[in-house]
């Protein structure tokens, strides 16, 4: 009956985009599965306690594996949602259940690592709550001593001589300078918090400038990320037409400043379709669609972006002719792998023959031109006017079929 009275709840919260409480459902849910395993209807002293739960004297249920199963497979949800949200209340919860789950499912490894996340939380949470105590303390004693020492005043006017009066006042002054140091404290605790949290918004940005959001959250929480194979992309690759000319009758920074130029609009258009910008290497800028989110129009929207870039630069050179440049793009669908390489200056990037394939559509393209494969064709030819060119040698790669997006 609880079971069955959580998953309501839970379609509920799913249904209002509860996520906070989508979570919870989701641990309580699991916490029945397992309850359905651990506890029985027979008296305590039939019990041991193992875990905050009893264990019936006689054998566990048959069906224990599915119920297991079932029980991780819930807090595992649980706690990709209490990430997404960044509850870590709520993901000390899931890794202390996976704990006792994978106990009872004898992986002893995966046991260990669920308390290893389960007490670095908890440390987290714990050192949160403590500096909020510090300054709680801090505001209290001012309010203390402020009281006592005003109780002393008032008792030194009505029965205290002169020379106690004169006595007093110096502890009066004492208590002020107390005071004064307790709010110094206080104010000094929030202020260094108030700079932390500016800096990690800070360091957050940044991070988030040079990986995808779900890149970056994995690796704030785990420290590491995997990489991920991704079978449905395209990838589109941009490169400058006689870039090392222009960079000659141009000034460095002339030159500098209309490369900026360019790639900045290139990142707006990308982002508007939702496409993941992974890097530029020299003049040349490298992005892919339906990553890390898959996208079911990724081959469409790369093709947008393309015409949209191209749109660009070719009104940016009607305007100013030799002080810019002319492009070419090339594009190719197919899978990648992705993830971060190395531990200074990480980058996140892609590999695999799709990214080799979109730079050899780059390379075979022309001026003003955006070259695409039969792959991204079969995606694109029921939205876009595209003219065959036939088969074209290209590098390492043979003959491939290639098309102008017209």
């Amino acid at each position: 009956m609880a079971i069955e009275y959580e998953q309501k709840a839970l379609k509920i919260d799913e249904e209002i985009k509860d996520k906070h409480n989508e979570a919870w459902a989701r641990i309580q849910i699991a916490n029945a599965y397992l309850s359905l395993i651990t506890d029985t209807a027979a008296k305590p002293e039939n019990h041991e306690l193992r875990h905050g739960a009893y264990l019936p004297a006689g054998s566990i249920p048959a069906d224990k594996g599915a119920r297991l199963q079932t029980a991780i497979d819930y807090l595992q949800r649980a706690l990709a949602v209490s990430k997404e949200i960044h509850a870590p209340d709520i993901m000390q919860s899931c890794y202390e259940n996976l704990n006792r789950a994978y106990k009872l499912t004898g992986e002893y490894k995966k046991e260990i690592d669920a308390a290893d996340n389960y007490l670095a939380i908890k440390d987290s949470i714990f050192s949160l709550e403590n500096d909020k105590k510090i300054v709680k303390m801090g505001l209290q004693n001012v309010y203390e001593r402020k009281r006592f020492a005003d109780s002393v005043t008032a008792m030194a006017k009505e029965k205290i001589t002169t020379q106690k009066l004169q006595q007093q006042k110096g502890y009066t002054i004492m208590g002020i300078a107390g005071i004064l140091l307790l709010a110094g404290f206080s104010f000094f605790i929030v202020k260094e918090r108030a700079k932390s949290e500016t800096e990690r918004k800070k360091s957050d940005a940044l991070l988030l400038n040079i990986l995808p959001e779900e890149v970056a959250s994995e690796l704030k929480v785990n420290g590491t990320t995997k990489a991920r194979h991704f079978e449905n992309v395209t990838v589109l690759f941009t490169d400058f037409v006689n870039f090392t000319e222009a960079g000659e009758r141009m000034k460095p920074q002339a030159l500098i400043d209309e490369l900026h130029a360019c790639f900045k609009a290139f990142d707006e258009i990308t982002d508007k379709y939702n496409i993941e910008k992974i890097k530029t290497i020299g003049d040349a800028y490298l992005a892919v669609a339906g990553l890390p989110t898959a996208d079911p129009k990724h081959g469409e929207n790369a093709v947008k972006a393309a015409i949209e870039i191209n749109t660009f630069i070719a009104d940016r050179h009607a305007k100013l002719g030799n002080s810019t440049f002319s492009v070419r793009i090339g594009i190719h669908s197919g899978s990648v792998v992705a993830g971060i390489v190395g531990v200074k200056k990480f980058a996140y990037d892609i590999w695999g023959d799709a990214v080799n394939t979109a730079a050899r559509m780059e390379q075979n393209s022309e001026a003003g031109k955006i070259n695409i494969s039969q792959a991204t064709y079969d995606l694109v030819k029921d939205n876009f006017t595209c003219e065959y060119r036939g088969e074209i040698e290209a590098k390492n790669k043979g003959g491939l079929k290639m098309y102008f997006i017209s």
